[in-house]
């Protein structure tokens, strides 16, 4: 099964496997997830059962689950799907379906980052209401970001556009407003700024040559 999921999704995802709930557990503690693919029967549990404490973890809650398990009865799936879990795929299963429902749970979670006035994203926790942010950084351990009020919008916006480039006059626009008027040489010195701040963390703002700035995710650990 780890052979064929590392087929389907190894060329565009990081995969990282857990034999059992107790790595799994171990692995969250250190690596922020996208999405969770889980199974029923494990050797120290049910999968039911780490899908209930995600759901009930803040730290967690937010990932999306998909079970993927030959457990076929109708009252396993309903009892998968009311602890929280996004989706439920039965083995055997077509590659290019898990893939497509892969690819639109994380299209939805990002789609509510965008919106959600706190969220997190690729190890980075932001609350606009309190202005506030977190990383976690390379060690595992979680550092609050002392960010000034630009330097937080700007954050906010890659997170909210991860991958995407930005001019300069892009993010004048976007970030500062119409109504600012301000140099574009501006805008290096507070991208030069947060880079510092989020330095060791999970992500980082790249300089894309005559274009702009994109925000790139760090490779996750295997």
């Amino acid at each position: 099964m780890q052979l064929m999921l590392c087929a389907a999704l190894e060329d565009s995802y990081t995969i990282t496997f857990a034999d059992n709930i107790s790595d799994a557990e171990r692995f969250m503690k250190s690596v922020n997830f996208d999405l969770i693919l889980l199974d029923v029967v494990l050797p120290d549990g049910t999968g039911f059962e780490l899908c209930e404490r995600m759901k009930g973890s803040a730290g967690s809650k937010n990932i999306p689950v998909i079970f993927l398990t030959g457990q076929t009865e109708v009252d396993q799936r309903v009892r998968g799907l009311k602890l929280g879990a996004d989706d439920y795929v039965l083995k055997p299963f077509a590659q290019e379906e898990l893939v497509a429902r892969i690819e639109s749970h994380l299209r939805r979670g990002e789609a509510q980052a965008r919106t959600q006035t706190s969220f997190r994203v690729n190890g980075f926790r932001v609350d606009t209401e309190t202005q506030k942010a977190t990383a976690m950084m390379s060690d595992g351990s979680e550092r609050d970001l002392d960010l000034t009020r630009i330097e937080f919008k700007l954050l906010v916006h890659f997170l909210r556009n991860l991958e995407k480039v930005f001019s300069r006059a892009d993010l004048l626009r976007q970030v500062w407003g119409e109504s600012t008027h301000v140099s574009e040489h501006t805008v290096d010195t507070h991208i030069s700024s947060l880079r510092k701040k989020i330095g060791g963390s999970s992500g980082e703002i790249k300089a894309i040559v005559k274009q702009g700035y994109r925000f790139e995710t760090a490779p996750k650990s295997n």
